[in-house]
């Protein structure tokens, strides 16, 4: 029997040990490996879970001109961003330049928030790291810029007044005649307009750079130059004061020198000033000096019967000194003494055969518009003369102000008047001319002939048709059209004591025009306008215009057909802004001094120095 001591383990008494704690070492790393794969599955699938692009939703952070939109769908972020622009569009805009203020109707120009690409912008600018630091609060907030759209059209309306009371045309240098040969140079001057293109970039960041918009100013430069009149000038002086000598068949003859100082010119053309030598002095000239050799050449002419068909009145050849010639030596040489000259035929500019060839069969567009007189009569009698006979070809491009050229007084124009700023009626030279514009363009527009540009007037004039109407001034507004035909077109105008009417000679070439005009809608009342004038006595108190018609908006349009084919068809809308009445008063009577002028009732503005530009 064996006896078991107290004292030993019990452990040995149980004989050899089991291995399990050695197979249990062995599972731990397993265990350990397979919980951080998990736990990195975990995170890996938050991750990606809050990472994720919904599609729908905008990322946590992200604002819109300031608006949180985090969170959002697109739907409610374009609700919320509206509403935020639309208290800042209600602002409305106004334009400052100088002293003048510019207030623009928000409503009149459709502004409004662009939303829908701002929340898209603000869809598509995350990134997948992005989106998971703004879901766990860790990344930088993101601002999306809010822009504004308007309709283009209603915006250059909308500027018109701004660009007439800002826009001066630049001035070019030019070169004043006398009879002694000196020639003194009137210096250019630079221009300034309102830079538009800023002006529409500076609306449509309304939200942050409005209401108040400074209108930058663009000094434009003329296009002839002191220094270059002062050369023309000198070589013109240097004609007119060299002896000059012709001779026709070995008999010399002088040319005086006050008729060279006459003959000498300074035409300008393409932004450039030249000496020249007027062709039409040396004839005058030269039919004195030679009497029986000198006839003038006729150049064929258009006119029409009374069934509308066109007729040609025939040319005729001239006679008379190689003018021509004699001018290019002179040219080539203005101090040459001893000249040859020759007698010889004077071939007119257009003779009959070339204007049969035209194919100029008949009236294709004409329209007529009345005056009553004054001053802007003469102006429209000297325009229409100068544009009497004009020949467009065929694919060509029409000016008015490149057809009639500057209006000033030593081309036969007088002061009249013509819209200004703030639509006010103001004496200027060549006012009227634009009545030439407006019956120029419906003549156009009942041809069927491409119009590319026109300016109604600022407010409405009963004589002329509602919106279908023209304005021009030099420097702009322009009046443009191509001849979009394959057959020329004759420009042929008459004036009388009742309006001026235009004519359009060309071939039908199945030619048709319809026309419609809207019904006048959203008027505006024309009211009384008081303007403070301190040129004026105490209490004095000047009506400068009577209140005429209301403001309005108007749409018109045509449609042009060529052999019933349905070649375009054109709408344009305009808004007329009314002709109010405008008083000037003079500074208040002092007290005692038998009462004082009138209390403003009406609006009330101070008087700017500006310079207008739309003739009427």
């Amino acid at each position: 029997m064996r006896v078991y001591r107290f004292e030993d383990p019990v452990e040995e008494s149980l004989g050899p040990k089991r291995p399990a704690s050695k197979k249990r070492r062995r599972r731990f790393p397993f265990v350990i490996a397979l919980a951080v794969l998990v736990l990195a599955g975990v995170v890996v699938g938050g991750a990606l879970y809050l990472g994720r692009d919904t599609g729908g939703t905008i990322p946590i952070g992200t604002t819109i001109d300031g608006v949180d939109v985090g969170d959002l769908t697109a739907a409610q972020a374009k609700v919320k961003v509206r509403a935020h622009g639309k208290v800042l569009v209600d602002r409305g805009v106004e334009l400052v330049s100088g002293g003048n203020r510019f207030a623009i109707d928000p409503a009149d120009i459709n502004l409004r928030p662009n939303a829908q690409v701002a929340v898209k912008a603000a869809q598509d600018d995350s990134t997948f790291l992005e989106r998971l630091q703004g879901r766990l609060g860790l990344g930088s907030a993101r601002n999306i810029p809010l822009t504004y759209l308007y309709s283009p059209r209603e915006l250059g309306q909308a500027l018109l007044p701004l660009r007439q009371a800002t826009t001066v045309a630049p001035r070019n240098a030019a070169i004043v005649k006398d009879a002694n040969g000196r020639f003194p140079v009137q210096p250019a001057a630079d221009g300034k307009r309102p830079a538009i293109g800023e002006i529409r970039q500076a609306i449509r960041s309304i939200g942050t750079v409005g209401p108040s918009i400074q209108v930058p100013i663009v000094v434009t430069a003329p296009a002839i130059s002191t220094e270059e009149a002062t050369q023309a000038a000198a070589v013109g002086r240097t004609f007119a004061r060299s002896p000059h000598i012709v001779t026709l068949n070995d008999d010399p003859r002088r040319v005086p020198r006050n008729v060279a100082a006459k003959a000498t010119e300074f035409p300008t053309a393409d932004g450039e000033i030249r000496f020249g030598i007027s062709a039409a002095t040396l004839r005058n000239f030269f039919s004195g000096l030679y009497p029986g050799r000198e006839r003038a050449p006729r150049n064929a002419t258009f006119t029409t019967n009374a069934a509308g068909k066109a007729r040609i009145l025939g040319s005729r050849d001239g006679r008379g000194v190689d003018v021509e010639a004699l001018i290019s030596a002179w040219k080539a040489d203005p101090t040459q003494r001893i000249t040859p000259i020759t007698i010889g035929v004077r071939e007119p500019a257009l003779t009959s055969e070339k204007a049969q060839q035209m194919g100029v069969t008949e009236v294709v567009g004409e329209f007529f518009t009345p005056y009553s007189g004054g001053a802007r009569v003469s102006n429209i009698k000297r325009g229409a003369e100068i544009l009497d006979q004009y020949i467009l070809p065929a694919k060509g491009t029409f000016s008015l102000n490149k057809a009639l050229g500057e209006r000033t007084a030593a081309r036969g124009f007088v002061e009249a008047p013509m819209i200004g700023e703030g639509n006010v009626l103001k004496d200027a030279v060549g006012g009227g001319v634009s009545q030439i514009a407006t019956t120029v363009f419906n003549a156009a527009f009942f041809s069927g002939l491409k119009l590319i540009d026109h300016t109604p007037h600022s407010f409405w004039i009963s004589r002329y048709p509602k919106g279908r109407e023209a304005t021009v001034s030099w420097g702009g507004p322009e009046l443009v059209f191509e001849n979009n035909w394959d057959a020329p077109v004759v420009i042929l105008t008459s004036t009388d004591a009742e309006g001026i009417t235009v004519k359009m000679l060309s071939a039908p070439l199945g030619r048709k025009v319809t026309d419609w005009t809207g019904e006048p809608y959203s008027y505006s009342k024309a009211k009384t306008v008081r303007i403070k004038d301190p040129t004026l006595a105490p209490g004095e108190i000047k009506v400068q215009q009577s209140k005429g018609s209301d403001g309005f908006h108007i749409k018109y349009g045509r449609k042009v057909f060529k052999d019933g084919k349905l070649l375009s068809k054109e709408s344009w809308h305009w808004r007329y802004y009314p002709e109010n009445a405008v008083i000037l008063m003079g500074p208040r009577k002092p007290a005692g001094g038998g009462g004082a002028a009138p209390a403003d009732t009406t609006t009330t503005a101070e008087p700017t120095a500006t310079d207008a530009t739309t003739t009427g």
